[in-house]
């Protein structure tokens, strides 16, 4: 699919699986990890990779380099893992850069014209407008509602006796979260056929198919299953029989629904329509839960096979959770080494681990010339395991996060993406995921399951190859 830009050796990738190395005497875990491609295929191999895992067709090359281009259908692709690069696309020049057209075509017939899929000015109208409610003073406030289904989380978990798949319970659990933030007063919301519904829709959007491969412009369709297009019909009346039910009763009420039904273009003084609205509220319960169910889940993965990071982590949260009591948002401070796990998680598995561009006009990727209509893949995977930006770039290391160590580039960790267009719930997702993290560390001990293979897989999001299954134990204090 692309020239290399430098000679390519198998040797040179470590193949997935646990094994340690050392810090001051200390070991680190070296996780699962995604095999890199290591050699030119053609496209009828790089559709068949694709369809079993996108990730696959990653080059070796690329965590060593920072930029690989080479042809594709008449125009140049341009493979980039550099913060400089990341930068250029994302901020300096992003005007001249869409989302792929394959993207758009998969998720603008789901969620409409909302901030993940808007373009110009609407984008612009939408950013301004949404900007206000992710204010960190306002997300704060939904903290108690984080922390109250956590210790709901954490009981369940207590009650089994045997594996747990883990997924499914955090999906469960920041779908309540995303659920009682948005609707703190929810009448007639059939949350199981909802929830039923987005995993349908999550299901169909992430199975890439060869017709994918081939370039067509976003405004042709992405033929919809007949159960999709009824689980996207399911969403989309739920959400907007609350929207309605709350126009009727004359108050906006005192949640994210509430907010958004408040706000105002600070130019024109206008407020969302109520399909922009409809269409917001089904990117925050489908994105919202779903990217931080699956950070959580690779964080457990990872606290479950490092016992020293599980106690240290459990040390902090029973400091902060003194006398029983739950957290709050006032407690985040002080849970320090919980955000450097989950920061951490989000570097070895970032739930959006490849996104696509498009160049809309002539521009460059540091001096290097792009033509219109080429295309550029951003792999935040392989910037995250650069081997010239980090060091032993594939083992778990949380103190990689601390306030002395951390990146000082802000292009060089991309969990959330960067520019103008970066996740605007980032701040809402790190308070939710620290929350979690803490509240079940806490009160349950983590150990892997013998005999279950990991493997990461990008489905929409970077997900663990058949869930993930994990051993819990209830702590007794």
């Amino acid at each position: 699919m692309v020239e290399e830009t430098g000679c390519l050796d198998e040797a040179s990738s470590s193949p997935p699986g646990d094994s340690y190395a050392w810090r001051n005497g200390e070991p680190l875990l070296r996780p699962v990890a995604c095999e890199p491609l290591t050699r030119l295929v053609g496209l009828v191999e790089t559709g068949r990779l694709m369809r079993e895992n996108p990730m696959s067709i990653l080059p070796g090359a690329l965590f060593r380099q920072t930029r690989l281009s080479g042809p594709h259908f008449g125009r140049s692709i341009h493979e980039v893992s550099g913060p400089a690069e990341m930068k250029s696309i994302l901020l300096d020049n992003y005007e001249a850069w869409r989302k792929s057209p394959l993207i758009m075509r998969m998720l603008r017939p789901i969620l409409g014209e909302a901030i993940l899929t808007a373009h110009g000015e609407n984008w612009h109208r939408q950013r301004k407008s949404l900007q206000p409610a992710f204010l960190r003073r306002r997300i704060e406030g939904f903290a108690p509602i984080m922390a109250e289904v956590a210790e709901t989380t954490a009981l369940r978990l207590s009650a089994e006796d045997q594996p747990v798949e883990i997924q499914a319970v955090l999906n469960d659990a920041t779908f309540s979260v995303i659920e009682r933030v948005l609707f703190s007063d929810a009448q007639e919301f059939d949350r199981v056929r909802v929830r039923s519904a987005i995993e349908v829709i999550l299901a169909e959007t992430g199975t890439l198919r060869m017709s994918d491969l081939l370039p067509a412009p976003e405004w042709v369709p992405r033929l919809m299953s007949a159960r999709a297009l009824r689980a996207r019909h399911v969403f989309r009346k739920a959400a907007m029989a609350q929207i309605r039910r709350r126009r009727e009763s004359g108050n906006s009420g005192d949640d994210l629904l509430g907010l958004l039904l408040e706000l105002r273009d600070p130019e024109t003084g206008d407020g969302l329509s109520d399909r922009d609205i409809r269409d917001t509220v089904m990117t925050f319960i489908a994105a919202g839960h779903e990217t931080t169910a699956i950070a959580l889940t690779w964080a457990l993965y990872l606290v479950a096979s490092d016992a020293p990071t599980q106690k240290r982590l459990r040390a902090e949260a029973a400091e902060a959770m003194a006398h029983g009591r739950a957290l709050s948002a006032a407690d985040l401070p002080r849970l320090t080494f919980s955000r450097q796990v989950i920061e951490e998680a989000m570097r070895l598995y970032p739930p959006a681990p490849i996104l696509g561009r498009r160049a809309i006009a002539e521009t460059e990727i540091c001096g290097h010339p792009v033509k219109k209509g080429d295309v550029a893949l951003l792999a935040f995977y392989a910037l995250h395991r650069h081997e010239t930006l980090w060091d032993q770039p594939d083992h778990f290391d949380p103190d990689r996060f601390s306030p002395e160590r951390r990146p000082k580039d802000r292009y060089q960790f991309m969990a959330f993406g960067g520019g103008p267009r970066a996740c605007i719930g980032a701040n809402f997702a790190l308070m939710e995921a620290t929350i979690f993290l803490s509240t079940l560390v806490a009160k349950l001990g983590f150990t892997p399951v013998e005999g279950h293979d990991v493997y990461p897989v990008m489905q929409v999001t970077l997900r663990p190859r058949g869930g993930m299954a994990l051993n819990i134990q209830t702590l007794r204090n």
